[in-house]
């Protein structure tokens, strides 16, 4: 079902429908937005909508908002909710201003329509650091640490829009091009399912863009790259290319640095922001309804030993399905992967591992570590 939130509609939280069911959950939620030149009722529109985002998100469901610019002016607004859900009505708890910010809280009626992807578990994400390619552009503000600060601000976007996600940051770069057969398959024996990789290739200046009386300011421009690598299949799983564009000051001199505050706060910066906003909204999205994978670490004689664990959304009493890996004995990275009749169940769990075993109490002597294991859905 498709709900469609007109910025009216938003402006004044109205109830989207007066019924209730005993069924439906209330998720709260505070969105928070920059006051731009004075724009108050800007500020708030955008806050409700990350407030929105944040808590359709954490029901499993997804917030599309969709713009419509004439001549730079903005035309129409809207917000839609598309999922097997149905937003029901909006309640404004709280809203408080603070050093040119808006926070707003509210709190979410959403009423289950059908089974969704709401994660059950959460998928490993490994986040290397942001690559900044664009170096010869980084001189103008001195943006040479901006690939760091800009791992920082996705790390956070991450686990803030990214509920099905175990996050873990990388500090130092992978290139992609290192990622053979044999190095993803060691990366997922160490529980790591994806690997996001993010590359800055544009930071350029543009032509000027304010007039004779007022600072001088430039378009500057923004691209980042993005790729998300699945270890187990062994393949790109998603690649975006993201930009965006907004003032840069003339006077290099009177630009902050990219680790504070103060940069994040300016257009540029919220732009980026925006943009690594965006991308960690798309990577749950591309995560959510992908199966939760672990290769065995160990067999002793009824029980196997997982490498994922609490941490990773698993409980003792889950239900494993087994898949056998046959190698090739002339090529070690060529494999044939059979799905297995062996039932297994969780029986003791730590945070970063668990152990499993067949309800029947069965040997397992012919699963061998390597072996591969999946998990039902509740």
């Amino acid at each position: 079902m498709r709900i469609r939130i007109l910025s009216t509609l938003l402006f004044g939280l109205a109830a989207l429908s007066q019924s209730s069911s005993l069924y439906a959950n209330w998720y709260e939620a505070t969105g928070q937005a920059s006051i731009e030149r004075g724009d108050l009722d800007s500020a708030r529109r955008a806050a409700i909508e990350d407030a929105l985002q944040r808590a359709t998100l954490f029901a499993g469901a997804k917030l599309e908002s969709q713009q419509q610019v004439v001549q730079g002016i903005l035309q129409h607004h809207s917000v839609t909710l598309s999922t097997s859900a149905e937003l029901r009505q909006v309640q404004l708890l709280s809203e408080t201003h603070s050093q040119q910010q808006v926070f707003i809280t509210l709190k979410a009626h959403i009423l289950p329509m059908a089974k969704s992807c709401a994660a059950n578990f959460r998928n490993p994400l490994l986040v290397t650091q942001v690559h900044l390619d664009a170096r010869q552009d980084a001189i103008y503000g001195q943006l040479f640490e901006l690939g760091e600060h800009s791992t920082r601000q996705l790390s956070r976007h991450l686990r803030d829009f990214g509920p099905g996600l175990a996050l873990q940051v990388r500090d130092e770069p992978i290139a992609q091009s290192q990622l053979t057969a044999n190095v993803a398959d060691q990366f997922f024996a160490e529980g790591q399912q994806f690997i996001l990789f993010a590359t800055i290739q544009d930071l350029s200046l543009g032509a000027k863009t304010s007039k004779f009386w007022q600072s001088s300011q430039r378009e500057r421009f923004f691209t980042l790259e993005v790729v998300l690598f699945d270890t187990y299949e062994r393949r790109v799983r998603y690649q975006q290319e993201y930009r965006t564009s907004s003032f840069w000051p003339d006077q290099d001199n009177t630009t902050p640095s990219s680790h504070s505050v103060a940069f994040w706060r300016m257009p540029y910066g919220q732009k980026i922001d925006q943009v690594l906003r965006t991308v960690a909204q798309d990577i749950q999205e591309q995560t959510q309804c992908q199966p939760l994978l672990a290769q065995i670490r160990q067999v002793k004689q009824q029980h196997i030993q997982l490498g994922l664990g609490s941490s990773h959304g698993l409980k003792v009493g889950d239900q494993v399905n087994l898949i056998q890996v046959q190698r090739d004995p002339q090529q070690a990275d060529l494999r044939r992967l059979l799905d297995s009749p062996v039932q297994l169940t969780i029986t003791d769990i730590t945070p970063e591992g668990a152990w499993a075993a067949s309800p029947s109490q069965q040997l397992l002597n012919h699963i061998q570590p390597g072996d591969i294991v999946s998990f039902q859905s509740r």
